[in-house]
């Protein structure tokens, strides 16, 4: 799951489906901890997990809730309108949240973790977001990257943005005409051609 993606597709789905500042807060905090909760595998690389918890203790007082039906009834809005589920642990301790993915692309996998004692659910991308249409604007939030926020004294060395070559208005205009009324199609049809001119130009240097 790509945390970039699923933002930008969050503020699309807003402008038909209107939520609370309240509610728009509380996806944005599950997303957080779903990022946060990050299984590592055994060839080191970090993956979203399906399922994770976040006790109510935890929310309320970041969402400046202070009655715990608040809470149940946001989580019950975002449940209803398609954005999560919930399964209710027995006893006192947190339930498993799950968020909906924007990016239909995405499918669940099992992941054995770094220490090879536990298997964990998580998701994968078996289509890729273009095909999907649900695309970010910029795919530069990797695992590591998003890492970055939570566990600062752990995060690795991350090089600065790579930034693309720009290509003229003649061809964006001529690929954006291919997309007409699609606006996440085109944006993502000339970084595309960016990436194709990047290409070009470092071929060109090692044979210059």
């Amino acid at each position: 799951m790509n945390y970039l993606t699923e933002l930008l597709a969050f503020y699309k789905w807003l402008e038909t489906h209107p939520l609370s500042p309240l509610l728009q807060a509380y996806w944005h905090l599950l997303m957080y901890y779903n990022n946060k909760a990050a299984v590592r595998a055994e060839d080191g690389g970090w993956h979203w997990p399906v399922d994770f918890k976040v006790p109510n203790t935890v929310l309320m007082p970041l969402l400046g809730i202070k009655d715990r039906r608040v809470l149940l009834r946001q989580r019950k809005y975002l449940i209803d309108h398609g954005r999560v589920t919930y399964q209710k642990d027995k006893g006192q301790c947190a339930g498993t949240y799950r968020l909906v993915p924007f990016d239909r692309g995405l499918s669940m996998a099992a992941l054995r973790a770094e220490t090879g004692d536990s298997v964990t659910q998580i998701w994968t991308q078996a289509v890729p977001p273009p095909v999907t249409g649900v695309s970010p604007f910029i795919n530069i939030n990797n695992k590591h990257a998003s890492r970055l926020y939570s566990n600062q004294e752990d995060a690795p060395f991350m090089p600065q943005f790579n930034l693309l070559p720009q290509i003229t208005e003649e061809e964006k205009a001529a690929i954006r005409a291919k997309y007409p009324g699609d606006d996440v199609a085109a944006f993502n049809a000339i970084w595309a051609a960016r990436e194709l001119k990047q290409m070009e130009n470092e071929e060109l240097e090692v044979t210059t």
